[in-house]
């Protein structure tokens, strides 16, 4: 008489690769009115929101004049000072 001897094997799958979003947007933005508008693509339907004009002050952004230097504060000399 054979004697069959069962075993469990593990079998790892391996998951398939993400698929990122490759589609290469055709966007199609509403008329502004207002601070922004809304963007559809044509191709696969995603939707954004755009902004209408860059906003007026931003604290990160630097002087446009790489040259430009801060204004120094006056400073008041002492008349009787040999410096």
């Amino acid at each position: 008489m054979k004697k069959t001897l069962k075993t469990k094997v593990a079998v790892e799958e391996k998951a398939a690769p993400k698929v990122e979003n490759k589609c290469h947007h055709f966007w199609v933005i509403d008329v502004a009115n207002g601070p922004s508008s809304l963007g559809k693509c044509k191709i696969c339907g995603e939707k954004r929101e755009f902004l209408n004009a860059f906003p007026t002050f931003n604290p990160l952004r630097k002087s446009s004049n790489p040259l430009a230097l801060p204004r120094m504060q006056e400073l008041k000399l002492d008349k009787n000072s040999k410096s």
